[in-house]
């Protein structure tokens, strides 16, 4: 198994899925279906060095302005860009054992827009950020047209086996969004 052809195969795939946040959110389900599995990137063509203080509602959300004042000019912070916006963020999400309990539009939709202490968050929407700035993208595990690719995985069970793995040899191999904590 040739991990940096997979990972390749999948940024080409996620990359084709790139649309604005507007766009997500007006879709529904048409973009992204629910109950759904996979990894997910949310991209922004804000200058987030520019922003001075960036409001925290609590603990849980990501951390931006301190994350960005630490992180800004290191070598190895992503840089992959598509037309003014550039990955800031990226995660997984998706149910593993029950079907019904969770997936990865509904992942996506938390990192918009979710006041749960419990839940790590970037928290888009309630920290006053114009949705116009943001975009996502995302490789579904459970569609038919990434079929191959997942194939490549060699098991009936990847995106349980391999998901996690997935997420941090992307950024092995494209840089380390500025955002992720971790």
């Amino acid at each position: 198994m040739n991990y940096k052809d997979i990972l390749h195969q999948i940024e080409q795939s996620q990359t084709n899925t790139f649309c604005t946040l507007d766009i997500f959110l007006s879709s529904g389900t048409l973009i992204l279906p629910k109950y759904r599995r996979g990894l997910y990137w949310l991209w922004t063509r804000l200058d987030l060095v520019v922003q001075n203080q960036i409001k925290e509602n609590h603990k849980s959300e990501v951390p931006i302005t301190k994350l960005v004042q630490q992180r800004s000019g290191l070598a190895h912070i992503c840089e992959v860009k598509k037309d003014d916006f550039t990955i800031v963020y990226n995660g997984k999400g998706g149910y593993l054992n029950n079907p019904r309990s969770f997936g990865l539009r509904e992942r996506i939709l938390q990192e918009l827009n979710s006041n749960d202490f419990r839940t790590g968050t970037l928290n888009i929407c309630n920290r006053n950020f114009n949705s116009a700035d943001w975009a996502v993208s995302f490789f579904d595990f459970d569609a038919q047209e990434n079929h191959e690719i997942v194939q490549l995985l060699q098991t009936d069970n990847a995106y349980q086996e391999y998901a996690a793995d997935i997420e941090k040899l992307w950024r092995l191999e494209f840089g380390h969004p500025i955002l992720c904590r971790y």
